[in-house]
């Protein structure tokens, strides 16, 4: 059963990046700074292999770049709040820095979504009025990010009783077991 409970995870994800509204689409990703103090944000899903490594992309200068640089080890969290479904996914976070991949992402990545890696000053710097971002011409601070889970725990709130399942990566196969939710 725990098979047929990670392939549904599986397909889940891989919708998510098909499906605009798909509720696992966006998720919260946490690092940490070099102080250890948790940092949280919400990411786009933006490619998955068949290996289950996701990609999602990044402005250069964002300082999750920074915390997966200092500690690669990172958390995720989808949620799919119809179902009562949570995947919670450790995962070792690595950049990608192949140009050619790069390159190839880059030129698939939509126009106007392109203008979001462009901005003069780097995410996280205080301006007076949103309105007034100033923006690159042929210059970009785009970047990609590869993360590998190792760990999953999915979660499912249904009566009379929630599922909870761990999958844990060994080598290239995913091994689950159910735990007392």
């Amino acid at each position: 059963m725990t098979n047929i409970i990670f392939s549904s995870i599986f397909n889940d994800l891989k919708n998510a990046i098909k499906t605009k509204d798909h509720p696992f689409r966006y998720f919260t990703m946490a690092t940490t700074d070099i102080s250890g103090t948790p940092r949280l944000r919400t990411l786009v899903l933006r490619d998955i292999d068949d290996q289950l490594n996701f990609t999602i992309y990044t402005d250069s200068r964002s300082k999750k770049i920074t915390h997966i640089r200092e500690q690669n080890k990172v958390s995720l969290l989808f949620m799919d709040s119809k179902r009562l479904i949570q995947l919670s996914i450790h995962a070792k976070a690595e950049m990608i820095t192949d140009d050619n991949i790069l390159k190839t992402i880059w030129e698939q990545i939509p126009q106007k979504s392109r203008r979001d890696y462009t901005t003069q000053l780097a995410p996280g710097k205080e301006i007076k009025d949103p309105d007034e971002i100033d923006f690159l011409e042929n210059k970009h601070f785009f970047s990609a990010i590869k993360i590998i889970p190792h760990r999953i725990e999915f979660l499912r709130i249904q009566r009379p009783n929630h599922m909870r399942v761990l999958f844990k990566k060994e080598d290239t196969y995913w091994r689950g077991t159910y735990l007392v939710p």
